[in-house]
């Protein structure tokens, strides 16, 4: 395909028989020259249609990499080995796999955990921020009761 464009560009402009005398008589603003020969006229009709083509082509070809064209059913190789977990349907779960979901699980819940602290950090003292605080002053409180029930019991034993 290079050495068919190469051998055009060659053609058009040593050639003797080509009467153009500016760029834009090939690419469609034929003046004088242009109307006359046709050969000029059939040169410019066709860079046209290879611009055309070419940038349609290219268009075509980014968006079909970037996964527009998926409702259609055309979908790249390159998104499919992106996430193998939403794209394949044979998909298999062994000892990697789960423990890739359960780090994940642990990271959406931590993730949510702390998108809750931040929300009730910016309502210091609205109801949710108070029960809140409350519930986790009594688990504390709770917890410490059963730790120094503990630490009686043991030194009470001994």
């Amino acid at each position: 395909m290079r050495i068919f464009f190469k051998t055009l560009i060659v053609c058009i402009f040593f050639s003797s028989t080509v009467k153009a005398n500016a760029f834009s008589e090939v690419f469609g603003s034929e003046g004088a020259a242009g109307i006359s020969d046709s050969k000029i006229r059939s040169l410019s009709y066709t860079f046209q249609y290879f611009t055309l083509v070419g940038s349609l082509g290219y268009v075509a070809k980014q968006l079909y990499n970037s996964g527009f064209m998926e409702p259609l059913g055309l979908m790249p190789d390159s998104i499919y080995n992106l996430s193998p977990l939403a794209y394949k349907d044979n998909f298999l779960i062994n000892k990697y796999n789960a423990n890739a979901y359960s780090v994940g699980e642990k990271i959406e819940n931590l993730n949510i955990l702390n998108d809750f602290n931040v929300e009730m950090a910016k309502k210091p003292f609205s109801v949710q921020s108070i029960e809140s605080r409350n519930n986790f002053n009594f688990n504390k409180s709770s917890s410490l009761n059963i730790e120094r029930n503990e630490l009686i019991d043991r030194y009470l034993n001994d």
